[in-house]
């Protein structure tokens, strides 16, 4: 299995944030509505602070 490497650039609370990942299989795609899918999802999870209400 290959390893993953995540890199970001920027600042939490900035204007922008950058990420880059590498070791993803080739072809792979991963849209930008999903990704927001899976923020959306992980917003409900446990642990939710009352910021997040």
């Amino acid at each position: 299995m290959r390893k993953l490497r995540w890199l970001t650039a920027g600042e939490s609370h900035g204007k922008g944030l950058v990420g880059i990942l590498e070791g993803l299989p080739a072809g792979l795609e991963i849209t930008e509505d999903y990704i927001a899918s899976q923020l959306a999802r992980r917003q409900k999870g446990h642990g939710r602070g009352q910021r997040m209400d």
